[in-house]
């Protein structure tokens, strides 16, 4: 589960995988530690309890006592997005010391669906097990995971956990594990509410520590009023430090109405100065502050002292992050400083939010001062923000916030020719052409008669991207050169479209190295959404070279580039799922390859018909390596349907053509069969697909010779094939040919010529989907193929896991077939096919043979059970 891309972690700021600083206050309860020590090896830890009874600073106070063995993740809501956890669990692990810089930790890529990515979790599972000591993972703020896609990861996690992982879970509600079976056994270590509440000698210690006098009584009214609640007590002892008259500040608690909290907070405000209540007020529009972020809101210089002060002497701001540059308020105290802005001061909240969004924009961050911009309510800020720095987030895979600020800006965007590109860009990117269509017309109408040259480039690279996207070759091509693109962020996108040019024209090395420095390019300026391009474009040029391997892991590698939020709603990231599942299938895993496909079945697709036949003829052909072959088959012609006409690559087209033929052929589909040699032939032309597929027709219908003879084009190069692969298809046919001849020593000489074209490009499926007399070849000869032993093991273990490949019957035998189930006499069935009853016999003895049966009833069961019979054929 490695990527040919860089380790960092993408998404992921220091400040989540740093262990909170303890505050000065913290009071220690030996208790606690105690009860967390007391889990058991393998256990899980549960700290759950509603927000502010001290569940962070508890487990800071405890992992500080081994800091060398902890692993720490602050959660939060972007934590739903299931790349984000993991990249944020990977980084806390890489982070921890006691994981050597040797571990595979380090080198495990988060691929697009890592919850959901068998290989991924157990990779995760394997490198954590081989960890030389033990490592505490601590979860932080749990509660925040609340996507299914994260919480099956977590629940993978919790299950397949090594003994050496001390996993630990905080947060305010259950997390939806199997609690119940986990206490029944004993895998849970529990720290709830009840136990976090402060005791009377806690929270005297408490007030001692603060500096605060109260006597025994006034102490355990105060904790019987709290209910021991942690951030209660705090806010309380601060309001009763300034009391004048203690007792009846504590009456005025016992006997008022409201909720604690609110009556807390309201003591503990009034009693701050204004210009800290303001301070305080302002700030609390932004989850995370940090002080020039401050200073810029409030005008003030000092107000990263302010915060510093507040953090020390009341704990209402809480500093995190590697340095503690960065602060963030109480929840529940934020969230009542907000209400309260927005009720007294609506115009302040517009100010503030501005002001935030011309900072977040100063520092480099488009992306999160559009938000601001936007809850702000500031249309011209908005636009000028999208003009400035659109094309950048396209770059940077940051679509949706593209998207959403377009969207909210509505109908005025379109008549600004510059916004209309970036929405049609956009558009494109995600498949959405008719889409795109419309906002290319509207910039044309809008257009200035002196446009500057980025907008005239903007235009070139929509219509480039969508000439590549459809396929089109009719369409110009309008590559608009990487210069001339510069200025918009996109250079690298602009040598994709002219790599992609090469590409088509043949010229693949050409078209690697401009892809390589397009790859360098991007990586540089940190454009997450343009490398993943690049990476999938080196993919396909991969499987045109037949480095299936390289292939994948490209393919892989363009899911797990760091910083690129926006991939996976992209047609990039179909085809790169696409490519990953073409490579599964090819290594014989058909499982796996169905879940890839069925992991893009919600991603664009409009404007890619070849994307879909592809995906579609994938699907076809793995349902049929599973054993469901009628319905294989059918996917397969479906795909075929599509790609008719649509103009697509060719190596699509062949790909199509050549796993429908086989399997319609294996099925004993001749029209089917011969309906794809046909289509193969007026699209492909002399291709040497199309001789594999004329030799396979022959064979099919017991012309060996004849078929070992169509196979010669092939083998002398004047037909080369569009795939790499059917050369080891071909090989396959050709040694089950020669084993027809009886010519044994022939056969055994193309099966080592298939099996060395095989582990050349790490495909399996020729060999595995090969006739059961080639298996049983490699089966007699397992211990001679030297190097290639590994690549014979393969394919009979996916042998072993596969179900029994179909039969091949002709046309003819199955018509006889078909008529089998309904119990007429051969003599019958003679009459109705109107041919000789010897031939009938002839033609049942060779389907016995071909199932290893010896009854009809038992044919007709074998059919069904393929799928080439109907089970409600009677």
């Amino acid at each position: 589960m490695t990527a040919e891309s860089g380790r960092a972690r993408p998404g992921v700021p220091l400040v989540k995988t740093a262990v909170p600083r303890l505050s000065r206050r913290h009071v220690p309860r030996a208790r606690l530690l105690a009860a967390l020590d007391e889990a058991a090896e393998g256990q899980v830890t549960l700290v759950c309890a509603p927000a502010g009874y001290g569940k962070t600073q508890l487990l800071a106070e405890w992992v500080a006592r081994a800091p060398e063995q902890v692993a720490w993740v602050s959660l939060d809501d972007d934590d739903t997005d299931d790349r984000r956890f993991w990249s944020a669990v990977l980084a806390a692990l890489g982070s921890c010391p006691a994981v050597p810089a040797g571990s595979a930790v380090h080198d495990l890529a988060v691929p697009a669906r890592p919850s959901r990515d068998p290989e991924f979790l157990a990779a995760v599972v394997d490198a954590v097990a081989a960890l030389p000591g033990p490592v505490r993972l601590v979860l932080d703020d749990v509660h925040e995971l609340t996507a299914p896609a994260p919480l099956h990861g977590l629940a993978a996690l919790v299950r397949d956990r090594s003994p050496g992982l001390r996993l630990v879970l905080s947060g305010r509600t259950d997390p939806p594990l199997p609690l119940s079976r986990m206490r029944l056994e004993g895998q849970l270590c529990e720290v709830r509410a009840q136990l976090l509440r402060f005791s009377v000698s806690e929270a005297a210690q408490m007030l001692l520590s603060a500096d605060i006098p109260a006597r025994p009584d006034q102490v355990r009214l105060l904790v019987e009023q709290t209910e021991g609640w942690a951030a209660g007590l705090r806010l309380a002892a601060l309001s009763l430090r300034e009391a004048q008259d203690p007792d009846q500040f504590l009456t005025d608690l016992v006997g008022n109405g409201r909720a604690v909290s609110d009556y807390l907070f309201g003591e503990i405000l009034s009693r701050l100065p204004v210009a800290t209540r303001d301070l305080l007020g302002a700030v609390s529009i932004c989850s995370r502050i940090s002080a020039p972020l401050a200073g810029a809101l409030t005008g003030r210089s000092d107000a990263g002292e302010v915060l510093d002060a507040l953090e020390r002497e009341t704990g209402l701001v809480l500093s995190t992050g590697v340095g503690r540059t960065w602060y963030r308020l109480h929840p529940l105290l934020r969230s009542h400083l907000r209400a309260d802005l927005q009720r007294r001061r609506p115009d302040l909240v517009v100010r503030l939010h501005g002001r935030a969004a011309d900072w977040f924009a100063e520092a480099g961050q488009p992306g999160t001062a559009l938000s601001y911009a936007r809850q702000g309510g500031a249309p011209d800020r908005v636009r000028r923000l999208l003009r400035e720095h659109a094309t950048t987030l396209i770059a940077d895979g940051e679509h949706e916030q593209v998207c959403a600020a377009l969207e909210w800006l509505g109908a005025p965007f379109r008549h600004d020719p510059l916004l209309a590109l970036v929405a049609a860009l956009v558009a494109t990117e995600n498949g959405a052409l008719a889409e795109a269509d419309d906002h290319v017309a509207m910039a044309d109408a809008a257009w200035p008669s002196d446009p500057p040259p980025e907008l005239v480039a903007l235009r070139g690279l929509v219509r480039s991207r969508r000439t590549i996207l459809t396929g089109d070759p009719g369409a110009p091509a309008a590559v608009v050169g990487p210069d001339a693109a510069e200025g918009l962020g996109l250079a690298p996108m602009a040598m994709l479209h002219l790599a992609a040019q090469q590409l088509g024209a043949g010229r693949r090395d050409e078209a690697r190295g401009i892809v390589e420095s397009a790859l360098e390019q991007a990586r540089r300026q940190h454009h997450g959404y343009l490398a993943a391009l690049a990476l999938t474009l080196l993919a396909a040029i991969a499987a045109g070279e037949g480095d299936y391997r390289r292939m994948a892991a490209l393919a892989e590698a363009a899911d797990a580039e760091p910083g690129n939020p926006g991939w996976q709603a992209t047609v990039g990231a179909l085809w790169a799922s696409t490519t990953r599942a073409y490579g599964a299938l090819l290594r014989s895993e058909p499982d796996r390859c169905l879940e890839l496909v069925s992991d893009g079945a919600d991603r664009p697709s409009r404007g890619s018909v070849e994307a879909r036949a592809l995906r579609t003829a994938l699907t076809g052909a793995a349902l049929f390596d599973l054993g469901r072959s009628a319905e294989g088959v059918d996917r397969l012609h479906e795909a075929h349907l599509l790609a008719a006409g649509a103009g697509g690559p060719a190596e699509v087209t062949a790909s199509v053509a050549v796993l429908e033929h086989a399997a319609a052929t294996a099925l004993g589909r001749g029209d089917l069969a011969r309906s794809a040699a046909s289509w193969a032939e007026e699209e492909l032309g002399a291709a040497g697909e199309l001789v594999l597929l004329h030799a396979r027709q022959r064979a099919a219908h017991g012309r060996y010779r004849p078929a070992s003879d169509a196979l010669v084009p092939l083998w002398d190069g004047s037909a080369p094939p569009v795939l790499p692969w059917t050369l080891a298809d071909a090989r396959v046919l050709e040694c089950g040919l020669a084993l027809r001849l009886d010519q044994r020593a022939r056969a055994r000489r193309e099966l080592d010529h298939a099996l060395e074209l095989c582990a050349a490009m790490d495909v399996v499926r020729p060999l595995a989907s090969g006739p059961a007399e080639v298996i049983d070849l490699l089966v007699r000869h397992v211990g001679s193929f030297g190097n290639q032993e590994d690549l014979a093991a393969r394919v009979l273990a996916t042998q072993r896991r596969r179900a029994a490949p179909p039969v091949a019957l002709t046309d003819r035998e199955r018509a006889v077939l078909s008529l089998l189930p309904t119990q007429r006499s051969f003599e019958e069935i003679a009459d109705d096919l109107t041919v000789s009853h010897s031939t009938v016999k002839t033609h049942v003895r060779a389907i016995y043979s071909k199932f290893g049966v010896r009854s009809r009833r038992e044919a007709v069961a074998r059919a069904r059970r393929h799928g080439i019979l109907s089970a409600d054929l009677r």
